[in-house]
């Protein structure tokens, strides 16, 4: 489960020129992997390319990228798995590049192809490199499930048909040409040589190693050997493998790739990108032998103004048409060209074909340039609201975070006379490479520190703007900045250390303003720096497997270490270690705990001094911002003399939100950002916070001013300007994005209008649509509308597919289901299933019901939970939807979650719940609680709610969100039936084999008496009589260790209901009854000594009298008052002991008459419970006066 609703909005301030290393291709999109480990994905249209989007994770050049189809809510869907050559793989959704998983070690060695076969129904991805095995991943969750070792060299695979045994097989060559074959177990990935086929069909002499092999899927028998100098054909027939013809490439050039794309038709490329397409032709003689007749051959113009010798190919069909996309990667403008290759050419031709378009040109924005400051080199956050933006021409400027994102590109339009704003102009001469605000701050001042291309490091004060100190410790630009973790030693505390280009390091005390030392550079990167301090050693660990131990006192090298020595010290844990990393891809602030998240996305461009950072990305945690906002108004609250919290602070802390807190635990853990101390200029506190609160709405309000569509809904616009006063305009230049599996990033490319990002993708419509809710609720709040609240988010959210039109994408209710508890997700949820047709939705009830616990194909933990999440809400909002198999497989999956939630068997040795088991837990609870009435039929309504009494009295604190969710859920049951939950926990607290069964039940009735009295109210008498019956002294040790719960459930009841009451001096408990009975129990003998009948009424009041030879007795619907005798006659006591032969009964009464009868009259006699509760009392003012008193009326009874 997620744990906030994280909104990354993407300014574009620059564009950076791809440096394209694979690519793929998938229904109209091309999928570009990057030189600097970013991904590309752009839409073909109108034989040109348009921007789409830019995923954001790995840190190495992207190696293979591939394709592969799912289903997702129940419609097809593709996912792209990517790897980079570190052996790290990715999977990404292929329509709006959510990073949905991702296995940093998926291949050791450097990966050259991903490959999935159709035959093995996608569900194995193969990946093949420069390594003697193959690493077969499972499609969905990434996991290696198989190493396939063995091979005698480099090798890659294809599946292989075996129409005679029907099999599963895979076909390998080896980078020698050793070709074999293996029969897959698919169940268990297992693989078996076939040892009767083996064959080597490249010649040691005259060929060069083997990098693929493609398989004719038109014709199965039939596959293509790519090698760098020839091309080689070769079928399979009878466990034989027939060579066909070689293709040889021409001199000074090889070949890059080819591929089947017809039944008789082969299209291969060389890496100067010349194409060959060929026509397969079977022999006339022979039908086992093929040929093939070169019928057209494109030849790139290498005089074209975009030419260079980085050339990649890929060839695609689209609507029955063959293209080849052709990428030139320039150093300074690369461009493409979309080629067509007709299919039905005859005779052999000759095209000559050219780069005429360039990636820039098709770049939607505007390249703009800050007119006075320059173009953005680098970022920095700066506290909590502010950012440090460091230009090309030296300058640095500081400006809120509201400003930041409205006007990144031009931000000195927009400063103004400012106070929170720090103008740095006269900085450096060149320009900013990196920038740093310490964290720990020795002299209790603030400051920036900042590098540039001289080499140079500067301090700045950012309190006052000021300048402090110059530092010309390197020879080479300065590259970055870390903050060691050693924090302890004097030397060492306060300081930065700098890493300059040539990996050259100096030390900079921030608090003497002054370098304390500078270790010399290296041939390789930087990876790591130790700190040995309480040994006076520094160690410097570097990429090619060294490490360099220098003395910290002395400031002499005394000794380097490689090989198992380095790895030994680097890896020894007593000492804190900054890891640096080498990566400039992708840059992101560690303030994770804070409202935003700035990352700046980066990539080394050859034409370039300085890594080009060309876009700048905020994630907002918008639950944190909106509890930070809350949290500030009722400060003020407080300020302005008023003790009551903000209401929607209260709501966002009451009973009803304690499932949305405990499924995102970390919500408890919120707290407001600390103080900006560039936000507030005045001492005085309520002013202080007034200026604090308005930067937080500031900042709302840019964000609002940016996600929000104008013109969709005229009465929540409208509610939003009065509020706010919201700008309309739309920056072309700022988009969306989707946060990932470890944080990675895919970011929406330039839009030409807002509007398009709602026909994204499902993913992007509902984090948008939660966005604009929750901040909404604060607008709405702030407006003292709060009960207009769900009509106008709702009507917004209806609106949208309206204006939008039919390419509306409605938001994914996978996504939403996540956020379930929270009311606005819920609306979002219902109004999208509305939003659907029948079919759609027996399609998503179809495609979930697969993936619930009481399906065995099944075994994700969190699919399981999701599909129950999704079906319960369902079942919940829209019961009708679901038929009545359904509703069982759904009602039986929510009580497995409910018993059976830690199904992540990794953390059963610890008998702790993690933290999604807390949130499957919580969830089954709630929806179990919400749609009782569904769910009741098809499972054992007693034993479920048995489980909720065990977790809502579990009193270990880490259970704490556990227990308040079961508590909620047993109240929500009582709302829907109380019978059941009353005849449950009296059974339970009379019967119960175990004592520790009933003292929960006792724990149970007691939270019930003091957090839902009116729901026990009509069932005051069973409860009585099941707590008396734990006092039973004929039961062995029972009564010793009941006596103090129970006492103290009496002595609840007694104090809340006014139809109990206790004599202590006479050790007897009466209370009254529904049926107009009063029964007196003995605590002793825990038997009832009399039962007093004669009202026609329940009895509302009753009381002993001083001495306990009276009770007094009130009925409202009678309108009387009776006093009785407690002590039974002889006749009585007689009658009594014959009845109570066998089991008690109610009828045991004997006859037994009032001593007096008082009637009285009321203008209105039907007060409501919780009137009874509060307003009707017996006092005995003396041992013959009783009074009673109701609501303000007192009589007073003489007896």
């Amino acid at each position: 489960m997620t744990s906030s609703v994280s909104l990354p909005l993407v300014v574009w301030h620059g564009f950076s020129n791809p440096n394209i290393t694979c690519i793929a291709y998938s229904h109209s999109n091309i999928y570009a992997g990057q030189r600097d480990g970013h991904i590309w994905v752009y839409t073909i249209k109108d034989n040109s390319l348009q921007y789409k989007l830019l995923l954001v994770g790995h840190k190495k050049p992207i190696v293979a990228l591939c394709i592969l189809n799912t289903k997702v809510d129940s419609k097809a869907e593709d996912v792209l798995i990517s790897a980079s050559d570190d052996g790290e793989i990715i999977r990404w959704n292929a329509a709006d590049g959510r990073c949905q998983v991702v296995n940093p070690n998926g291949f050791f060695g450097i990966p050259c192809a991903l490959k999935v076969f159709p035959q093995f129904l996608n569900q194995d991805i193969f990946c093949c490199g420069q390594a003697n095995e193959i690493s077969i991943l499972n499609s969905a969750t990434l996991e290696v499930v198989r190493v396939w070792g063995g091979h005698s060299n480099w090798v890659t695979c294809v599946d292989l048909d075996d129409p005679n045994t029907g099999k599963s097989q895979l076909m390998t060559v080896t980078m020698e040409g050793v070709l074999e074959i293996w029969d897959f177990d698919t169940s268990k990935h297992a693989l078996y040589k076939n040892q009767a086929i083996s064959a080597k069909i490249l010649d040691d002499t005259t060929c060069s190693p083997a990098f693929d092999v493609v398989k004719n899927k038109f014709l199965p028998r039939l596959f293509m050997v790519l090698t760098n100098k020839n091309i080689l054909v070769i079928a399979s027939y009878d466990n034989e493998f027939v060579p066909q013809f070689i293709i040889p490439a021409e001199s000074e050039t090889c070949w890059a790739g080819g591929g089947f794309y017809s039944k008789d038709q082969l299209v291969v490329w060389t890496k100067h990108g010349d194409i060959f397409n060929y026509k397969l032709k079977e022999s006339a003689t022979d039908s086992c032998k093929y040929n093939a007749v070169l019928v057209h051959t494109y030849r790139m113009d290498k005089k074209s103004d975009i030419y260079s010798e980085s050339i990649k190919i890929s060839v695609y069909a689209n609507d029955d048409e063959l293209y080849a996309f052709i990428v030139c990667n320039h150093p300074n403008e690369s461009g493409f060209k979309i080629l067509p290759l007709p299919i039905d050419q005859q005779q052999e031709g000759h095209t000559t074909y050219a780069i005429d378009i360039s990636f820039k040109e098709i770049w939607p924005i505007k390249d703009e340039v800050d007119p006075n400051f320059g173009r953005i080199t680098v970022t920095e956050p700066v506290n909590t609201n502010h950012l440090a933006i460091g230009y090309d021409t030296g300058k640095i400027c500081v400006v809120p975070l509201s400003l930041a994102l409205l006007h990144l590109n031009d931000v000195s339009n927009h400063l103004g006379k400012r106070d929170d704003v720090r103008i740095f102009k006269k900085t450096h001469q060149s320009a900013i490479t990196c920038m740093i605000v310490p964290e720990h701050q020795v002299s209790g001042q603030q400051y920036l520190l900042s590098g540039g291309l001289d080499g140079v490091v500067k301090i700045w004060n950012l309190n006052d703007g000021k300048f402090v100190a110059s530092c010309a410790v390197h020879s080479t630009p300065v590259m970055s900045f870390i903050e060691p973790v050693e924090q302890k030693d004097i030397r060492v505390r306060g300081c930065i250390a700098s890493i300059a280009q040539d990996n050259s390091v100096a030390l900079i005390s921030v608090d003497s303003m002054t370098c304390l030392f500078i270790f010399p550079g290296h041939p390789y990167p930087l990876t790591a720096i130790q700190w040995r301090t309480a040994e006076d050693y520094v160690v410097l660990g570097y990429s090619d497997d060294s490490a360099y131990v220098w003395q910290m006192q002395t400031a002499h090298l005394d000794r380097i270490l490689y090989g198992k020595s380095k790895t030994d010290v680097m890896e020894d844990s007593r000492w804190p270690i900054n890891h640096i990393s080498v990566s400039k891809a992708a840059s992101i602030s560690n303030h994770s705990k804070h409202t935003v998240q700035i990352k700046s996305i980066v990539t080394d461009d050859c034409n370039m001094q300085v890594p080009n950072n060309f876009a700048q990305v905020f994630i907002f945690s918008i639950r944190r911002l909106v509890h930070d906002i809350y949290t500030r108004l009722s400060i003020l609250n407080v300020h302005e003399q008023n003790n009551q919290i903000h209401p929607v602070l209260k709501a966002s802390v009451s009973t009803s939100s304690s499932a949305f807190d405990a499924v995102v635990p970390d919500i408890l853990s919120f707290r407001p950002d600390k103080d900006d101390p560039l936000d507030t200029h005045d001492g005085q506190q309520p002013k202080h916070d007034e200026e604090l609160k308005e930067k937080k709405i500031e900042l709302m309000t840019a964000i609002i001013s940016i996600i929000a569509s104008w013109n969709i809904n005229e009465a929540f616009e409208l509610l939003c300007n009065q509020t706010l006063n919201l700008p309309k305009q739309v920056n072309q230049n700022i988009s969306y994005g989707i946060k990932g599996t470890n944080g990675n990033l895919s970011i929406i490319a330039p839009l030409k209008h807002e509007r398009e990002a709602w026909t994204i993708s499902p993913s992007v419509t509902a984090i948008r649509l939660l966005s604009i809710s929750l901040l909404a609720k604060v607008v709405i709040s702030m407006a003292d509308q709060e009960s207009r609240s769900a009509d106008l988010i709702t009507g917004y959210a209806m609106s949208l597919p309206l204006v939008i039109g039919e390419r509306y994408c409605f938001p994914s209710l996978s996504l939403l289901s996540k956020y379930w508890h929270d009311s606005s997700a819920r609306s979002l949820f219902s109004s999208a299933v509305t939003g659907l047709s029948q079919d759609d939705i027996n399609s998503l009830i179809d495609y979930w019901e697969s993936f619930l616990p009481t399906s065995s194909e099944n075994s994700n933990p969190q699919m399981m939970a999701r599909a129950s999440i999704i079906l319960g809400i369902m079942g919940c909002d829209q019961p009708q939807t679901l038929d009545p198999r359904v509703r069982k497989s759904t009602a039986l999956s929510l009580t497995i979650l409910l018993s059976d939630a830690d199904l992540d068997t990794n953390n059963s040795e610890n008998n702790i719940l993690s933290t999604g088991s807390m949130a499957r837990t919580l969830s089954s609870m709630e929806l179990l609680s919400q749609g009782f009435k569904t769910w009741e039929n098809y499972i054992n309504a007693a034993e479920v709610l048995r489980t909720l009494f065990m977790y809502a009295t579990d009193s270990q604190p880490m259970m704490a969100l556990i227990s308040r969710g079961a508590k909620a859920a047993i109240f929500q049951i009582s709302i829907t039936n109380m019978p059941l939950v009353i005849s449950t926990l009296t059974f339970d607290t009379a019967h119960a084999k175990s004592l520790e069964d009933r003292l929960r039940c006792l724990k149970i009735i007691g939270i019930f008496i003091k957090k839902e009295p009116i729901l026990l109210y009509s069932h005051v008498h069973n409860v009585v009589e099941a707590v008396i019956k734990t006092l039973d002294p004929n039961v062995p040790h029972m009564r010793e260790v009941m006596v103090q719960s129970a006492t103290s459930v009496l002595h609840d009841l007694v104090k809340t209901y006014p139809s109990v009451d206790f004599s202590s001096s006479a050790q007897k408990l009466a209370v009254g009854t529904l049926e107009g009975a009063s029964v007196v129990y003995d605590i002793r003998t825990t038997t009832r000594s009399v039962v007093l009948e004669g009202h026609t009424g329940p009895v509302v009041a009753l009381a002993f009298s001083p001495d306990a030879k009276l009770v007094a007795t009130c009925s409202l619907f009678d309108q009387s008052v009776r006093v009785w005798h407690t002590n039974m006659s002889l006749f009585g006591m007689l009658t009594s002991s014959l009845t109570h032969t066998g089991h008690q009964r109610k009828s045991s009464s004997g006859s037994h008459k009032p001593d007096k009868i008082f009637s009285f009259a009321l203008p209105n006699n039907s007060l409501a419970p919780s009137d009874i509760i509060r307003q009707v009392r017996f006092d005995w003012s003396s041992p013959r006066c009783v009074k009673l008193k109701i609501c303000d009326l007192i009589m007073s009874f003489t007896v």
